[in-house]
């Protein structure tokens, strides 16, 4: 058996859990005031100051004396870019380069651009931009995202000359100057690889300056550097874990906590799958094709989780599931992965955490060898059925159905037979179950997909990507005409590009439990401390949680009926986190696990990849709990008790809508945009209200309902909500009230 483990020796105590007798320190008297715990790291003692900032350059001084410091970076987008090969083209901003030199003045901050379609360009701070993938789409303007070049600046500061090792990549082109030297050119259509170009970064002492200048073709907009960090990954992470003990880096923070867990060095976590085991333990599989279990993760801080090697392998397996099995008359954990060729089936059988068997439980899709063919599950259903999702290809920026059954979603029975069950995905990263027992997916932005939407599986269902058609059994020459294809199952749910996401993934239902349960809420799959049986995730019970691959950030979703119809909304739930959200799972106390990778598809995070947990601390955020849909309006829901004199006060709110194209064009802006009026608000209760707005819309691809609740305060504090928005998908409107 292979063990990976870490050892914290530095690790001198727990936040909120007093040491008593440390480092000869006098043990506390009965009686006496008690003394906040002495913290250190790395043998330096940890000091709160004023701010984060100054808390943390300090930790750094001490730490790593002599080092580079980095500042902050600026953005500046959009300029024309016509083809592959006009990078070279001179433009505006690069006339500062010439006061780029070391100890230079840089560019002028405050100078405006006419940009591209006179749009004016102007600096933006970006904050960090070291060993993150900075995502100018983020920046870019509404229907500026494709054909465009964007620049970056930032600065390094050495305290005396010096050279530091980095690494760097781009989608698509770069040009990379140093101190007004160009160290990079690569005119190239790309996805974003952080280790394309190798480097040495030949400092001078004092502030040398870092410009960027990237081209965008189609797709994503991204660049990242990485600089040999300054301190270990563990060192580094306990000291993010205090800082943000002390200086929460979200308002979030103070209601649902994130603990990342540390890696050893020689784990490389890029999660596909995640699970765990009815101890509670996690099982992850990665992108490299390893599957680990982890102990430890449950500490706080998880500073020294073991990694214990499973299996090996694997052909980028994007999908992991355990369930309990019978093996020879003995009861086993079998753990389900999908590859890209085949659904998996794993089984330790003598307990020592290491798969013996290894079987095809099915291999019923094709494989062509093309790079976008990624498979995603299984996520088993209530029947025992594990549920599988195939990615298209990718060919000349359109998604391609090259061998059978890519595009479509596979039920995969006891037996390993398989049933086709719904076409039309195009990159389906998610599977999930509604309360009712209906299979859902997540899809991603793309040809015929005009932002990332959640949507319903039905049996011979087609959800609106063409190239799959060709393998339905009903399939006719007509259905490649856009008049003869089938009928398509409308979005339960568009997220708006940006605003909630740019690349969907997983989705975790937190189960409704019996009605009126007070502690409805995720069932635990071990033992709890207090001998229950169910742990409460906040006030969300019977919604489900979304990941977001590129923002890392995980979102909130609720679901009704309509004329038969699923719809819902979407909302804020919790940013920040360390990388781009990939999978999700509940663990044993009822905390959720977050698996995360950005290789290949780029996230804003901090770290490339690895595993986090979101605690809730036990206190109930201000928050929209749910909006439905009436005849009138909308009934919002809210989690506390709300103020009647502004919640009844049309003003509070405000009401805008929009809709998606459908084409083959990648993804869509927001077109048809409408303001709706708000015309009367009615408190229903403690914690509802009802809206009368003066037009609902609905018809074609649904319309995005975009309701903004500024006005709206708790009653008695006057406390204003965490995330005052929510989005609302109308493909329905009622007759009567639901």
């Amino acid at each position: 058996m292979r063990f990976i483990g870490l050892v914290a020796a530095f690790f001198a105590c727990v936040p909120g859990v007093t040491a008593l007798g440390q480092k000869g320190e006098p043990i506390a008297q009965p009686g006496a005031t008690p003394q906040p715990p002495r913290v250190e790291i790395r043998g330096v003692e940890y000091q709160r100051l004023a701010t984060r900032e100054a808390t943390e350059e300090r930790m750094m001084n001490l730490l790593v004396p002599g080092r580079a410091s980095w500042g902050e970076w600026h953005a500046l987008v959009p300029f024309e870019f016509k083809k592959q090969g006009d990078l070279k083209l001179v433009l505006p901003p690069e006339e500062a380069l010439a006061s780029m030199g070391v100890n230079g003045p840089g560019p002028d901050l405050s100078r405006a651009f006419a940009g591209r379609g006179g749009v004016e360009a102007k600096w933006k701070n970006i904050g960090a931009g070291v060993n993150r993938t900075i995502d100018l789409g983020l920046f870019t303007p509404q229907g500026q995202g494709d054909w465009v070049v964007g620049y970056l600046h930032g600065t390094v500061t050495a305290p005396v000359d010096m050279t530091i090792d980095a690494t760097c990549g781009s989608d698509d082109g770069l040009r990379l100057w140093l101190n007004g030297r160009l160290i990079v050119d690569a005119d190239a259509m790309r996805g974003l690889d952080a280790e394309d170009h190798r480097l040495k970064l030949d400092l001078k002492k004092g502030v040398n300056h870092l410009f960027a200048k990237v081209s965008q073709g189609m797709g994503a907009f991204q660049f990242q550097l990485n600089a040999g960090e300054a301190l270990d990954p563990l060192t580094a992470q306990m000291l993010e874990y205090h800082l943000e003990v002390d200086f929460p880096s979200t308002p979030e923070a103070r209601y649902f906590r994130t603990l990342p867990v540390a890696l050893p060095a020689d784990v490389v976590l890029e999660v596909g799958g995640l699970d765990v085991l009815p101890d509670g333990r996690p099982v992850v599989c990665t992108r490299r094709g390893e599957v680990y279990i982890v102990d430890g993760a449950y500490e706080e801080p998880p500073m020294n989780a073991r990694f214990t090697l499973f299996a090996e392998g694997l052909h980028e397996p994007l999908g992991l599931q355990v369930r309990a099995e019978q093996r020879g008359g003995k009861p086993v954990n079998a753990v389900y992965a999908v590859q890209r060729g085949e659904l998996t089936r794993m089984i330790d059988l003598d307990g020592d955490d290491r798969a013996d068997v290894y079987e095809t439980v099915s291999d019923a899709w094709g494989v062509s060898g093309n790079y976008h063919e990624f498979a995603f599950g299984p996520k088993f259903d209530s029947a025992g059925n594990a549920w599988v999702t195939l990615n298209v290809g990718f060919c000349d920026a359109l998604g391609k159905s090259l061998v059978p059954w890519r595009g479509w979603s596979l039920r995969v029975d006891r037996e390993g037979r398989a049933t086709p069950v719904s076409g039309g995905l195009r990159s389906p990263n998610g599977i999930g179950f509604w309360n009712d027992g209906q299979a859902f997916y997540l899809d991603n932005q793309g040809d015929f997909v005009g932002t990332n939407r959640l949507a319903p599986m039905y049996d011979g269902g087609w959800n609106g990507h063409p190239s799959g058609l060709r393998w339905r059994s009903d399939y006719t020459p007509a259905m490649d005409t856009p008049a003869g294809r089938p009928p398509l199952t409308p979005a339960a749910v568009w997220f708006p590009y940006k605003k909630m996401g740019q690349s969907t993934a997983d989705m975790l239902l937190l189960p409704a439990g019996e009605a009126g349960s007070p502690g409805a809420g995720v069932r635990a799959k071990g033992p709890l401390p207090d001998g229950g049986g169910v742990y409460a995730f906040g006030p969300y019970a019977g919604q489900a949680f979304v990941g977001d691959q590129t923002l890392c950030l995980v979102m909130r979703v609720s679901l009704e009926k309509i004329d038969g119809v699923y719809q819902g909304a979407c909302y804020p739930f919790r940013q920040g986190l360390q990388c781009g959200v990939n999978r999700l799972a509940w663990g044993k106390d009822g905390s959720m696990f977050v698996g995360q990778t950005d290789r290949g598809w780029g996230s804003i995070g901090r770290r490339r990849y690895g595993l986090e947990r979101i605690v809730w601390t036990g206190e109930t955020p201000f928050e929209v709990r749910e909006v439905r849909v009436t005849p009138e309006g909308f009934a919002v829901e809210f989690t506390k008790d709300i103020d009647p004199a502004v919640a009844s006060d049309p003003a509070s709110y405000a009401c805008l809508s929009y809709t998606y194209r459908y084409h083959a064009t990648y993804g869509s802006p927001e077109i048809e945009t409408g303001t709706q009026r708000v015309v009367s608000a009615r408190v229903a209760g403690p914690r509802e209200v009802r809206l009368t707005i003066d037009s609902i819309r609905s018809g074609g691809m649904g319309y995005v309902h975009e309701l903004t609740f500024g006005g709206v305060r708790a009653a008695g504090t006057g406390e204003p909500l965490l995330h005052p928005i929510a989005y609302y998908t109308v493909q329905r409107v009622p007759t009567k009230t639901e």
